[in-house]
């Protein structure tokens, strides 16, 4: 057999963990002494692996080092690189390494023992303080080392598989205490050592600091009420119906930093800081981490080589649970296997709730493929309520970002268009923001219109008695102002975790803080009376509560001018037009801008409550949508209403009804008749005199009216629509 001269040698070094077995600096100072004996040159010292350990190398001169790897893995970074270096150059003769068990700890001992067959046929020695594998040694000699060998890895092998066992077992026993079994605490949270038979904290514990002390464990608790209330305000996001990604974009725009601020990691090689921005993964984890309701979970997911949780101990890894490297697969258990205990005396999130939480993310954890995603959902409150009605598409128009002019800016599109790639329809496009200023002032100037609120409530109060024929006793005049203080309550303690985490100063905080308890203690009080008065109510057969209609069209009426003035409440935006059933058509016709053909804005109208728009109405992809006509199975896209929606007069605009002049051509007025609509006349002028009225509805929340919208006010100069 081949035996390469003495020459060159190089050294591995391997440790599972900072904390485990022979430290890195016994194994390289018996690889220099080694070297020594053999008289063979080694470029290695313990400043080189110094120096090794604060770049995070692999490989540095003559020292390859695999530092926090697993030997059960088949494939290490450093134990690779120096093979293939060895095998590749002729003039090393020899490879040093502290102990077998260094060298790996393989689940079946062939595995290293392949790699050694291969080294020893090319003549390189490997030299170990428990046995030599010497290339110039035939015969019954070079048998006996195989055996040695064979010998060495099934008992280092069979060390990490006694040890995975008993680590399973010891860290089911502390979690069914509720005690922590390893790992960084989580958002929130402190390492405290407790004392196991009082449960009392003895003290606090630093990251990276390892106490061991007789009748004493650790446990995870609560120590920043500020990130406490942070995890609790993502929580309820979540809770309304917030995505992760739409999450994590929040936090980043409050400026609130993530759990891994000024920690460092390492990518690729590369070590840097970490730059203290969320992502959906960590607010995702958040999410299922049950430790904010005050319980601990263990057994959640496996991810062991040798042993994993089982419902009836530890069990051995079955082969699919492996990686070709050796590596494990992180699984997620059957819930039965999780072992669930208290964590301490504290809940900060009721437990209720948070499976409920749970259940609802589960359902809607579906595959995104194939789903369009806003980069802002906030800038398309009408999202789902705009619809393309040029030419009878009917199709809903997608929130979308316009960038041909600086930083962009929100707009609706027709989604046929956008689904087709431009074989349907046309590029129909609106600017949202304008779109959506316009439709808050349809609603208060319709309410307006209406002749205020004390007309409406005279006109509720009029329907009312002539429905139920009884007048309101005291007890349901005072349920309704109760209901509309508690209503007004929840706004304001939903929207109160929101100003606490902008206020930038903490006197400022405090004080909202402050508040917010105030709040939820009135709530409280509020609820119960509410409860109280309730129960005394008389049971009256499909009687309409005339006080709790009027408080209900009066607080919608101030929540819109909230809307408009507060940006925090501007988060409720989507549920108040929702409450008032708002689907717009717009209509959309051919004009000229710098001498090219573009599409512009005709006209359109919007529609509340149970009033449909005058087209079918469908997704992007075809599929028929409630709020429009029937679809007409005979019919394929036009859908002959009569409306005007789609007919073949471009130059024609639709506008408000009243006294409002025509609008000149190139702003895609018109001064033609306008379409007939509810309540008008079919030869009534644009400019009429008599302003036309819709006709009232049984509910404000539920109106059935619509108008045609003004183009000029959504009209942007210098902009084609």
């Amino acid at each position: 057999m081949t035996v390469r001269i003495k020459s060159w040698a190089r050294v591995y070094l391997r440790r599972s963990t900072s904390a485990q077995e022979s430290s890195l600096e016994t194994q390289l100072q018996w690889a220099i002494e080694a070297a020594k004996r053999y008289g063979i040159p080694l470029r290695a010292s313990l400043d080189d692996l110094k120096y090794m350990q604060l770049h995070r190398l692999t490989y540095y001169k003559d020292i390859y080092l695999d530092d926090a790897v697993s030997g059960s893995r088949t494939k290490r970074p450093a134990f690779d690189a120096m093979i293939a270096e060895v095998k590749a150059d002729s003039s090393i003769s020899h490879v040093f390494a502290f102990k077998r068990d260094r060298f790996g700890r393989p689940k079946d001992p062939v595995d290293m023992m392949v790699i050694d067959r291969d080294l020893k046929a090319i003549g390189v020695m490997i030299v170990m303080s428990d046995g030599v594998i010497d290339p110039s040694i035939t015969g019954s000699a070079a048998l006996g080392q195989t055996a040695m060998s064979l010998f060495g890895y099934h008992e280092s092998g069979e060390f990490s598989r006694k040890l995975s066992e008993r680590i399973v077992l010891v860290q089911t026993q502390r979690a069914a205490e509720g005690y922590s079994t390893g790992g960084r605490p989580p958002y929130g949270f402190g390492r405290f050592l407790c004392d196991a038979r009082t449960g009392e904290v003895i003290q606090k514990l630093e990251d990276n600091v390892e106490v061991q002390k007789k009748g004493c464990h650790v446990r995870f608790q609560p120590n920043d009420e500020r990130k406490i209330a942070i995890w609790i305000r993502i929580l309820e996001w979540l809770e309304a119906d917030w995505g992760y990604k739409r999450v994590a974009n929040e936090l980043n725009r409050l400026g609130i930093p993530s759990p891994d601020a000024g920690r460092t990691r390492r990518d690729n090689g590369i070590e840097h800081a970490v730059s203290g921005r969320w992502n959906h993964n960590t607010v995702k984890t958040l999410a299922g981490n049950a430790i904010i309701t005050g319980v601990k979970i263990y057994g959640r997911y496996s991810e062991g080589v040798h042993y994993r949780v089982s419902r009836d101990g530890p069990r051995p890894v079955a082969h699919d649970e492996l990686r070709p490297d050796g590596s494990g697969k992180v699984l997620e258990n059957d819930r039965s296997i999780w072992i669930e205990a208290s964590a301490g005396e504290f809940s900060h999130f009721d437990r209720v709730r948070w499976e409920r939480l749970q259940q609802k993310l589960k359902e809607r954890s579906g595959s995104q493929a194939g789903k369009r995603k806003a980069s802002d959902p906030g800038a398309y409150p009408l999202a789902v309520r705009v619809f393309d009605l040029t030419e009878g598409c009917g199709s809903v128009m997608h929130g979308a970002v316009r960038r041909d002019r600086g930083t962009g800016r929100p707009i609706y599109r027709c989604g046929a268009y956008m689904k087709s790639q431009g074989q349907d329809c046309h590029h129909n496009t609106v600017d949202a923001e304008s779109l959506l200023q316009f439709t808050l002032r349809t609603i208060v100037t319709t309410v307006k219109r209406a002749g205020g609120a004390e007309k409406l409530r005279a006109a509720i109060e009029a329907r009312a008695r002539a429905a139920g024929g009884q007048p309101q006793t005291p007890e349901e005049a005072m349920h309704a102002e109760i209901h509309g203080q508690v209503e007004k309550l929840r706004r304001q303690v939903e929207q109160a975790p929101r100003r606490i985490l902008e206020a930038e100063d903490d006197d400022v905080r405090a004080m909202l803080h402050s508040a917010l308890r105030d709040l939820r203690v009135e709530l409280a009080e509020r609820e119960k009376t509410l409860a109280e008065v309730a129960a005394r109510l008389p049971i009256r057969p499909q009687q309409l509560d005339v006080e709790a209609e009027v408080q209900k069209a009066l607080a919608l009426l101030d929540h819109v001018q909230a809307i408009c003035a507060d940006p925090v409440a501007r988060e409720d935006m989507p549920r108040l037009l929702n409450d008032l059933g708002v689907r717009i058509g717009l209509t959309f016709r051919e004009g000229r801008f710098n001498g090219r053909r573009v599409r512009k804005l005709k006209g359109g109208i919007i529609a509340f409550g149970n009033r449909p728009l005058p087209c079918p109405l469908r997704t992007g992809s075809g599929l028929p949508m409630p709020g429009g006509l029937p679809v007409d199975p005979d019919q394929p896209r036009g859908c002959g209403c009569g409306h005007g929606c789609h007919d073949d007069h471009p130059e024609e605009a639709r506008c408000l009804p009243g006294k409002q002049k025509a609008l000149p051509s190139r702003q895609g007025g018109s001064t033609k008749p306008s379409a007939l609509s509810r309540g008008g006349k079919a030869d009534s002028p644009v400019g009429s005199e008599t302003p036309r009225h819709p006709r009232e509805a049984r509910r404000l929340s539920k109106v059935s009216r619509g108008d045609w919208i003004r183009t000029s006010d959504l009209y942007v100069p210098n902009v084609a629509l």
